[in-house]
């Protein structure tokens, strides 16, 4: 990709005329690392599992990572490597020979470019590197089955992230533990074109056929050249494998079944939504399943899935019972490699979410195993994955992860996500995943949150009510949405109907709003750059997520006849407490509600600087309301930050 040309358009008016009115770009910066309510939902007794080593079958394989624990972590596994600048993820590739990768960008381990002010934008630079730890290789010294002592492993470029260049490559070396000297036995160079056709891995075979490397000490790394300026240059690696008796062409000497992607969420127009606007019919009757049988054919696969609630009860489950995995096809996505028995790759959902009365995070545990044979495959650990299907306080398009950047061209440009509310509900905020260019605390974008009615074919008219703020509530300790979440001056209850909420750029460009290429909700997504509204034609969905709550019971008439700023509330933000002063105190209550719409905590004002205890309260949002004689007369944001 000729990245100057990209940035200097996208960022230059004079140029908006090459591109299309909408359009996808890298991101600058890794927002997956960058916001805390991105990152990998964490199953402490699967993580603790995978951090101790990856489990095989027994008589297994000197070193092996496939990356499965991607859904839980987003490094790699330091009981195997001793570095961690990689990005371990489920998303970016493309039919990944099992579930996870470990992607090369241009970005440190934090998420940022290696170099942000590189100038010459069209030079590569080393970037990642993914090193074993040290393996004792002093007892294979004996031929013949020595001799075939090599490492494999699976390769994609680009997949769903940006392709590397000519002048890119992915290098492996092996150290020599007695020279004390690394050297460079395989590479591969990046494409001429951007690759977009090339969907399959390749794989890599490279023999340890030098006596020097067959002692205490050897070690192995990936690493990567690439455009450090930016989330450039993608290389995927899976399927790591150092033993014997490794052929040249192909795995044929063990059965594995794998995932190849955590399944689709279970609700029709969401990944994930208000627990109060859940209802039955939002559930599919059928999602969808990636599975795959990597080495030898002939055997049976079971799949099952077991449903868990708040309380890590079961309540819910499924198994398609034996099915025959001989013969693979075009799958979902027209990749081949996945089984198409639609027992296992679209599965009845027979049960559905009950009505709830709270927020629930649902665990879906799936299951693959070899039906009738007591011997486990040859990597146990890609065969289960853990899924979370979130009913909490917000909309969700996106399944947590940005694979790209969406931006429109031209001033005033708009865009807005179709959400659908079953009943009346209150707009507290808009968390927005943006590509953070430069500093975390200086880049302020140009922009205000909108919230349009619903016209024939997409948004109509703006609703007659305020804009929020223009800038981020901006929690200095890096705390969940630092940076992404704008709150509206004030609550807004919107009656049960469709609404299409979004956001109205003051520039020609530079709004680069996070982008998921997994999740395909394109036909629920809007954009204006000047010409009227159109649905987007770009399959993914955006990143942008309006949270509700239960309705504070503020008025239009108490909030007109009282006298506001009666209270003075301090320090804001809080860590173990604030003070409420008012010479007012005799008359006064105060109410502590949580950004969920759930009460925390109340009582009397007894004294003119009272002060409230936050010590037992988690970092985040909460709302004061301060009432005198039982009539509302100010509200407060307050942010607790320990």
């Amino acid at each position: 990709m000729l990245k100057n040309l990209i940035y200097t358009c996208i960022f230059f008016i004079a140029c908006s005329n090459f591109f299309a009115q909408e359009g996808l770009k890298p991101l600058t910066t890794n927002i997956n690392y960058l916001y805390g309510d991105l990152k990998p939902l964490k199953d402490e007794k699967a993580y603790s599992n995978y951090n101790k080593s990856i489990s095989v079958a027994a008589g297994g394989p000197i070193f092996i990572d496939d990356f499965s624990y991607a859904y839980l972590q987003s490094y790699p596994n330091q009981a195997l490597w001793s570095d961690s600048s990689t990005y371990v993820n489920t998303t970016f590739a493309i039919a990944p020979w099992s579930v996870g990768v470990a992607t090369f960008d241009g970005l440190n381990k934090h998420g940022y470019p290696y170099t942000p002010n590189l100038v010459n934008q069209q030079t590569t630079l080393p970037a990642d590197t993914l090193t074993s730890k040290a393996i004792d290789l002093s007892s294979y010294t004996v031929s013949p089955i020595h001799d075939s002592l090599a490492l494999t492993f699976y390769y994609q470029a680009r997949g769903r992230g940006d392709s590397p260049e000519l002048i890119d490559s992915l290098l492996l070396d092996f150290f020599n533990p007695l020279q004390n000297k690394w050297k460079t036995v395989w590479y591969q160079r990046g494409n001429s074109s951007a690759n977009t056709n090339d969907t399959m891995f390749k794989r890599g075979f490279v023999r340890l056929d030098s006596a020097y490397y067959r002692n205490a000490g050897f070690k192995f790394r990936f690493r990567n050249k690439a455009t450090t300026v930016g989330n450039f240059d993608h290389w995927h690696l899976d399927y790591v494998v150092l033993d014997v008796n490794r052929d040249a062409i192909k795995d044929t000497s063990s059965f594995d079944y794998a995932f190849g992607y955590i399944p689709t969420p279970y609700l029709k127009n969401y990944a994930a939504m208000p627990w109060r606007q859940y209802d039955k019919p939002d559930m599919l009757h059928k999602n969808s399943v990636f599975a795959r049988s990597n080495g030898l054919p002939g055997s049976q696969m079971t799949y099952t899935y077991t449903l868990y609630n708040n309380s890590n009860l079961a309540v819910a489950g499924y198994t398609s019972g034996a099915t025959n995995v001989n013969e693979v096809t075009n799958g979902f996505f027209k990749y081949k490699g996945w089984i198409r028995d639609t027992l296992i790759s679209n599965p009845l959902l027979k049960d559905t979410f009950p009505l709830m009365t709270a927020p629930v995070d649902y665990k879906i545990k799936h299951v693959i195993y070899r039906f009738g044979i007591s011997t486990p495959d040859y990597i146990q650990a890609n065969d289960t994955v853990l899924q979370h299907q979130i009913f909490s306080n917000y909309f969700a398009f996106d399944d947590g992860s940005a694979e790209g950047g969406y931006y429109i061209n031209g001033t005033g440009g708009r865009m807005a996500g179709k959400y659908v509310l079953k009943t009346s509900d209150t707009l507290r905020s808009v968390r927005i995943y943006f590509d953070q260019v430069g500093s975390l605390t200086s880049q302020i974008y140009s922009f205000r949150i909108k919230i349009w009615a619903p016209g024939v074919n997409g948004p109509s008219n703006i609703l007659v009510y305020k804009d929020s703020v223009r800038t981020p509530n901006y929690f200095p300790n890096g705390s969940i949405n630092s940076f992404s979440e704008y709150y509206l001056p004030s609550p807004l209850i919107l009656n049960a109907g469709t609404y299409y909420i979004g956001i109205q750029q003051e520039s020609a460009s530079g709004v680069v709003v996070g982008f998921d290429k997994n999740l395909d909700h394109h036909t629920n997504f809007y954009y204006d750059s000047g010409n009227g509204w159109t649905q987007s034609s770009i399959y993914g969905s955006i990143m942008i997520r309006p949270v509700f709550g239960v309705h504070i019971p503020v008025t239009v008439k108490e909030l007109n006849i009282t006298k506001s700023n009666m209270f003075s509330v301090y320090p804001n933000p809080a860590a173990h407490n604030f003070i409420i002063q008012s010479l007012e105190f005799d008359k006064g209550t105060y109410t502590l509600i949580n950004s969920l719409g759930q009460k925390i905590s109340d009582g009397k004002i007894e004294s003119s600087s009272q002060s409230i205890n936050t010590s037992d309260l988690s970092n985040g949002l909460y709302f004061l309301i301060l009432k005198v004689n039982d009539k509302i007369v100010q509200q407060n944001k307050i942010i607790i930050q320990h």
